[in-house]
């Protein structure tokens, strides 16, 4: 039993991979991203290409330890196996032995194209879903503060959120080339210790969300059975940890009911809406310069607000199979995460014109009877669980690409559990604004980020083709470099001289100011950033002995 356990855990099973020392990617010797090692050579120790080869043995030549990891590979096999329901010839097909209910164990590691399923159209309910709460209404409502009317707030959400969701569909079309998730691709860019920066302050941006999404998701519930906020706080947020540790599939698939669901109730709720007619914010109380200044106002916290999804795109795409139609993909994403937020964006503007004077959730008693009001506070609070969920499922593949080596459901309860103090602790009347200022400010980061890796993927690279072996990514001193000059540069650069545009209740800068607060620092620091790191044009050389076959799949 000891000798099967030691050959357990050095062999690899025909089409697998995992993660060695320092983030490695171990590779099968068959693969066709991995190093084909010769006869005789150099076998480091502890790797997973040491196991013996038997593949081509006779059986009589194996020797006691070939013979024991022989037997678990087939074990493997045997219960990971290939087959796929409803048409076994499928690449798209659903594996049919894989239990919904499991653990999700594979982190950030490449995603073997035997393990790839689902279908391009997918994107669309897993982008849709956790939008579906109420932080889009009270983006939306915010137009009515501003005096910008309903018609202002909605060309404000329509081209706010188009520009946005536009961003993380082309991230989304990552993922099934590359096999990996969003963040970890910015190794590519920023060098494998470089890109620690941006894992980091992604990982701010998705435990606050996770918080925000937790906080309103229990007011919703506790207002809807007149609970307390403090058993219904971590009530959520114990339902956000167990779904985000079954991860990927769990996702997708309370993502489709919830968009099943929320579909028929907004559509009845719109319907109910418009029936009602608008209240008296629906003419703008600001005109001329004013006006166009508050609607650029409205139009950054759209765009910011949504191209913040940027980083969790490829995340919820890497499974997809390997010859996914990248534009499929792309319109699928882009599609999801428009419609939710602009759907849920445009009934806040218009809730909040029958009451611009106070709170959005109080428009609901006046525009809904009371049936349908329950109704939906019970379908905004459910839909902020896999919101929350999708931010912890992320939160543990940025603290992943840092290399803190923990199991991916650890790092996914302790986000969980820290977001949850911060949801009892800041919960309260005066927490959506404090909060959404500090979300607001670490936002700032992402555009840059996101321009830098557009142009790295589809410029520098070639839409994904000219890339190096896919073990690169994992590997410390691999092609990337430790330390990626370029991007870093681009980044810290990009930001910075968006400084003097920025506008918000903690810091107005000069530009701003003069423009009576119309933040453009947004769409400076991702011109600058990507100017930078293009006029750079960072190319990976391929050093002798390095396989550099592109990735797998591609036929160019």
């Amino acid at each position: 039993m000891a000798v099967a356990a030691k050959a357990g855990r050095s062999a690899l099973a025909p089409g697998d991979m995992g993660i060695g020392r320092h983030g490695s990617l171990m590779l099968p010797t068959s693969h066709p991203m991995g190093l084909r090692e010769r006869e005789g050579g150099p076998r480091r120790r502890g790797s997973r290409q040491c196991l013996p080869s038997f593949e081509n043995s006779h059986p009589g030549a194996l020797g006691p330890k070939a013979v024991c990891a022989l037997v678990v590979v087939l074990a493997r096999q045997r219960n990971r196996g290939p087959v796929m329901k409803d048409n076994p010839t499928s690449a798209h097909a659903e594996p049919a032995n894989r239990a919904t209910l499991t653990l999700e164990r594979h982190g950030i590691a490449y995603v073997a194209a035997s393990r790839r399923y689902g279908r391009p159209r997918n994107q669309f309910t897993v982008r849709f879903a956790p939008v579906i709460y109420l932080a889009g209404i009270f983006v939306g409502s915010s137009g009515a503060v501003l005096g910008i009317g309903f018609w202002g707030s909605v060309t404000a959400i329509v081209i706010g959120n188009f520009l946005g969701s536009v961003g993380t569909g082309l991230c989304a079309a990552m993922g099934p080339r590359l096999g990996m998730p969003q963040l970890p691709m910015g190794r590519a860019a920023f060098g494998y210790f470089g890109n620690f920066l941006p894992a980091l302050l992604s990982l701010l941006v998705f435990v606050g969300y996770y918080t925000v999404g937790t906080v309103l998701g229990a007011q919703s519930l506790a207002d809807l059975f007149k609970t307390p906020y403090e058993p219904t706080v971590v009530v959520v947020a114990a339902l956000n940890i167990v779904i985000g540790i079954y991860g990927y599939r769990v996702l997708h698939i309370l993502g489709d009911w919830i968009t099943k669901l929320s579909f028929v109730l907004l559509s009845v709720v719109s319907i109910v809406l418009i029936a009602h007619g608008g209240g008296p914010g629906v003419e703008p109380s600001a005109s001329g310069s004013d006006y166009w200044l508050a609607w650029l106002v409205m139009f950054t916290v759209v765009f910011g607000y949504t191209a913040s999804w940027a980083p969790y795109a490829s995340d919820y795409s890497r499974y997809l199979p390997e010859d996914s139609k990248p534009s499929s993909v792309v319109k699928a994403a882009t599609a999801g995460l428009f419609a939710s937020t602009t759907w849920m964006m445009v009934l806040g503007a218009g809730l909040i014109t029958l009451a611009p004077d106070g709170d959005v959730l109080r428009a609901l008693e006046i525009a809904l009877p009371d049936w349908l009001r329950y109704l939906v506070l019970l379908t905004l609070g459910i839909s902020a669980i896999p919101h929350n969920a999708v931010n912890l499922y992320s939160g543990a593949m940025a603290t992943l690409t840092c290399d803190l080596r923990l199991p991916q459901w650890v790092t996914v309860v302790i986000a969980g559990v820290f977001g949850l103090f911060l949801a009892l602790v800041f919960g309260g009347a005066e927490f959506q604004a404090n909060f959404r200022l500090f979300l607001h400010v670490v936002s700032y980061y992402i555009t840059p980020w996101l321009a830098i890796l557009l142009v790295d993927y589809f410029i520098v690279h070639r839409s994904g083709r000219g890339y190096p072996a896919i073990r690169n990514f994992y590997e410390r001193d691999g092609v990337f470099g430790r330390y990626g000059t370029p991007g870093l540069t681009a980044l810290v650069v990009g930001t910075a001289v968006a400084v003097p545009f920025m506008g918000t209740e903690f810091y107005t800068g000069p530009i701003a100011e003069a423009l009576h607060g119309a933040d453009f620092s947004y769409f400076v620091s991702a011109i600058v950033a990507a100017v930078i790191f293009g006029v750079w044009r960072p190319r990976v050389a391929s050093p002798a002995g390095i396989d550099v076959r592109r990735v797998a799949g591609d036929r160019a």
